[in-house]
C-alpha cells in the first residue's frame, strides 16, 4: 500500500464510503469499459487504503457534454447528503465536462467530500486543486473540439473524392465492399418507376397519391429505410434529394450545442458549408425536368407554409414541443394520439394527429385559444367553490401522515436488509475475482449487484430527506389565492401559463358527442384538476391530492340554437303562454322555437337529461368528417386510449 497525502479517511472513523463514477459516451462502445474503469478505481483504493470500504456505483452511457443527465443529478444528491467521504473517477471527463466539472468539485469541497480524478491528478484535498481542475476541463474541451474538426476535415475531403457513400435511397445498388460512389450503380428496374413518379407529380397528384401508387405496385422503400411502406413525407424526402438528377449532397445540416444542457440542436447549414458532388451516372431524371418539377411543387405547396414576419420564420429554432397551451397536452379519446395545431386548414384549431394520417376516424377539430379560456375559467369556478377543511378532515389527514410515517420506518428497515444482502453478494463476487475467476458472468453479476445497491442507497437517501412531522394544511383561502396568483396574471398563450396548467391539469382527453336529434360531431374535454400540485410542500401535495382532485367536463363548442334556448322555451311554455309568444320573448322565429321544443321531446322520449350522446363509432349519416371512408384509413388505436 502506497502513501497518499493526505490519506483517505472515513468521516465516521469506521467505513470509507466511496461514490465511484464510470461512464462511456455511447451505447456503441464496449460495455466492458465500465468494468475496466471500476477495476482501476478499486485498485487505486486498495493501494491507498486498508480499511473497510462501502461502494456506491454510478455507471452510465451518455455524452459527458450532456449536463442534464439523471446520473449527474444523482451524484449531486449523494454529495449533498453528507453521507459519503470520496467521489472517485478515472478523470473529470468521466463525470462531466466544461465548467460544470469545476462546479462539481466546489460542491464536494462545500460538503467535505473529497474528489479524486486519477488520470487528471485532481484531488480536492490538496492545495491548488482549482488549477488542476481548470486545466483538465480545458484540456478535455479542447481535445473534443480538435477531434471534431479532424473528423469533419477528413469526411469533407473524402466526400469530394467520391467516398463517404454509406446509405442510398430506393433505386441504387451498393455492392457489399463499395468504398466509392463509382462502385454504386442504378437499378434498371427503377428507371420507369421514377419517370412515372415525376409524371404524376407534374399532373398535380399529391405525395400521398404517389405513395399509394408505389404501395399498390409493391415497390420497396429501400434497404436503409426504417419504414416498410411509402407515405407522403417519405415520397417528399426522396423527391427533394438532388441525387435523382445526378448530384450527391452532404452537410446540409449542422448541430449547435445548447450550452445550458450540453445537448445539440440541428439547424440548416450555411451555403458555404454545404457540399455537392456531380455524379451523372446516378441521374434518373434530367436536371432541367427535375428543377422544373421541384419549382412547380414549391409554388403549389407554398400556400401551406408559415408566412413568418419580415422574411423570418417565427418558429425557426423552436422545438415543436415548445408550443402554446393546450398544444402537446390534449389527447384523442378515440385513438389516444395527441391533438396537433392546424385542424382542417385552420391554424388555431387542434385536430387528432391520428385522423391526419388516416388512423382515426375522429376528424373534428376545436378552437385551441377558446379551449384554453374555457378550461381556465372552469378551473377558477371550481377553485372558488372549494369547501373549507373541517377539523375531522385535518385530523384524518394527520392520521394518514402518521400511518405513512410508520410505513416509512418499515421501508427503511427493508432497505437496510436489502443493502446488507447486496453488500454480501458483492463481497462474495469479489472473492471469486481475487481467486482468479474473472469471467464475463462474474463481472455481470458484480455490475448487477452494485447497481442494485446504488438504487437501494438512493431510495434510502430520499426517505431520509423526507421530513417526519405533523402536516400543516394551509387554509382553502390561501390555496385559492395561490392558484389565482399563479394563473390569472399570465397570458393564455404564454409559455409560463402552459407550465402552470400542465401542473394543475396533467392530461386533457377529448371525446366526440352528437345531439340526440343528429347534426355534426362535437367535442367535450375531460380532465382531472389537481390544484394541490401548486403547493410547495411535497407531503402536503400528496395529502391533499385526493381531497382536492376534481374531474371536470368542458364543452369545446358553442351549442346550436335549439339547445341554447331549449330550457327557456320549455319554461315559458310551462307557464301557459303560446309557442309564438315564447318565440317572440326569446327573439326567435316560430320554427326555431319549435325545434327547441322538439329537442326536449326527443330527450323525454329517450329519458335523457343531457341532449348530447357519446359517439363510439364513425356516424354514417354525417355529411362531413368521413375520413373512415378513405381507402387509406385503418383504425389503429393506441393502448390506453380514452384514459385520463
Amino acid at each position: 500500500m502506497t502513501d497518499l497525502n493526505p490519506p483517505l479517511l472515513a468521516r465516521d472513523g469506521a467505513v470509507l464510503r466511496i461514490v465511484a463514477v464510470c461512464r462511456i459516451s455511447t451505447p456503441h462502445q464496449d460495455k466492458r469499459s465500465l468494468d475496466d474503469q471500476l477495476a482501476k478505481l478499486k485498485q487505486f483504493v486498495d493501494d491507498h487504503y486498508d480499511g473497510p470500504v462501502e461502494w456506491t456505483l454510478i455507471s452510465s452511457q451518455g455524452s459527458g457534454e450532456h449536463l442534464d443527465r439523471q446520473e449527474l443529478y444523482q451524484l449531486e444528491d449523494l454529495i449533498e447528503s453528507d453521507c459519503h467521504d470520496l467521489v472517485l473517477a478515472e478523470d473529470l471527463g468521466r463525470v462531466c465536462r466544461r465548467r460544470r466539472a469545476c462546479h462539481l468539485c466546489e460542491l464536494c469541497v462545500d460538503h467535505t467530500v473529497r474528489l479524486i480524478a486519477i488520470n487528471d491528478r485532481v484531488d480536492t484535498s490538496e492545495d491548488g486543486w482549482e488549477d488542476s481542475a481548470f486545466m483538465s476541463t480545458w484540456h478535455h474541451e479542447r481535445s473534443n473540439r480538435d477531434t471534431s474538426e479532424r473528423i469533419k476535415r477528413s469526411l469533407r475531403n473524402r466526400f469530394l473524392q467520391g467516398g463517404v457513400c454509406q446509405t442510398f435511397q430506393y433505386g441504387y445498388v451498393k455492392p457489399e465492399n463499395a468504398s466509392s460512389d463509382t462502385d454504386v450503380r442504378k437499378d434498371p428496374d427503377a428507371e420507369p418507376i421514377y419517370d412515372e413518379w415525376f409524371t404524376r407529380l407534374e399532373k398535380g397528384e399529391q405525395y400521398t397519391d404517389v405513395a399509394d401508387w408505389l404501395n399498390e405496385k409493391g415497390i420497396p422503400t429501400g434497404p436503409w429505410c426504417d419504414s416498410e411502406t411509402w407515405n407522403g413525407p417519405l415520397v417528399s424526402k426522396v423527391t427533394h434529394n438532388p441525387i435523382l438528377k445526378g448530384y450527391r449532397q452532404r452537410n446540409q445540416r449542422v448541430t449547435k450545442r445548447i450550452n445550458k444542457t450540453g445537448r445539440h440542436r440541428s439547424r440548416k447549414a450555411r451555403k458555404e458549408h454545404q457540399l455537392f458532388r456531380h455524379v451523372p451516372h446516378f441521374a434518373f431524371i434530367e436536371p432541367a425536368r427535375y428543377d422544373r418539377v421541384l419549382k412547380l411543387l414549391a409554388e403549389r405547396n407554398g400556400r401551406y407554409r408559415r408566412k413568418g414576419e419580415n422574411g423570418q420564420d417565427t418558429r425557426a429554432g423552436v422545438s415543436k414541443k415548445k408550443t402554446r397551451w393546450p398544444g402537446q397536452h390534449v389527447y384523442c379519446g378515440v385513438c389516444g394520439r395527441l391533438f396537433g395545431w392546424g385542424g382542417n386548414g385552420a391554424k388555431d384549431d387542434l385536430m387528432c394527429t391520428g385522423a391526419k394520417v388516416h388512423r382515426c376516424w375522429l376528424g373534428t377539430a376545436f378552437d385551441g385559444p377558446l379551449a384554453a379560456e374555457r378550461i381556465a375559467a372552469a378551473l377558477f369556478r371550481e377553485i372558488e367553490s372549494l369547501p373549507e377543511f373541517d377539523e375531522a378532515f385535518l385530523a384524518a389527514v394527520n392520521s394518514e401522515a402518521k400511518r405513512l410515517d410508520g410505513r416509512r420506518a418499515e421501508r427503511v428497515a427493508e432497505l437496510a436488509a436489502q443493502a446488507q444482502k447486496l453488500e454480501r453478494e458483492i463481497s462474495h463476487v469479489m472473492d471469486f475475482i481475487r481467486g482468479g475467476d474473472n469471467s464475463q458472468r462474474v463481472r455481470d453479476e458484480l455490475t448487477r449487484s452494485e447497481q442494485g445497491l446504488a438504487a437501494v442507497q438512493a431510495e434510502q437517501l430520499q426517505i431520509e430527506k423526507t421530513p417526519s412531522t405533523i402536516l400543516v394544511i394551509p387554509p382553502v383561502a390561501e390555496i385559492r389565492s395561490l392558484a389565482n396568483s399563479a394563473v390569472s396574471a399570465l397570458a393564455k398563450d404564454s409559455v409560463e401559463f402552459g407550465k402552470v396548467m400542465r401542473l394543475i391539469v396533467p392530461k386533457v382527453v377529448v371525446f366526440p358527442y352528437r345531439l340526440c336529434t343528429g347534426g355534426p360531431v362535437v367535442l367535450r374535454a375531460k380532465f382531472r384538476m389537481r390544484i394541490s400540485e401548486l403547493l410547495p410542500d411535497r407531503r402536503v401535495q400528496q395529502a391533499l391530492r385526493q381531497p382536492l382532485e376534481r374531474v371536470l367536463t368542458i364543452d369545446l363548442f358553442d351549442p346550436p340554437q335549439p339547445e341554447s334556448f331549449r330550457r327557456r322555451i320549455c319554461e315559458l311554455r310551462a307557464g301557459g303562454i303560446t309557442q309564438r309568444e315564447a318565440a317572440d320573448l326569446c327573439g326567435l322565429t316560430i320554427t326555431a322555437a319549435q325545434d327547441a321544443a322538439g329537442l326536449q321531446r326527443r330527450m323525454n322520449a329517450f329519458g335523457l337529461t343531457d341532449p348530447y350522446l357519446a359517439v363510439t363509432e364513425p356516424p354514417d349519416n354525417c355529411g362531413k368528417r368521413r375520413r373512415h371512408l378513405h381507402h387509406r384509413y385503418r383504425f389503429e388505436p393506441l393502448e390506453g386510449a380514452g384514459q385520463f
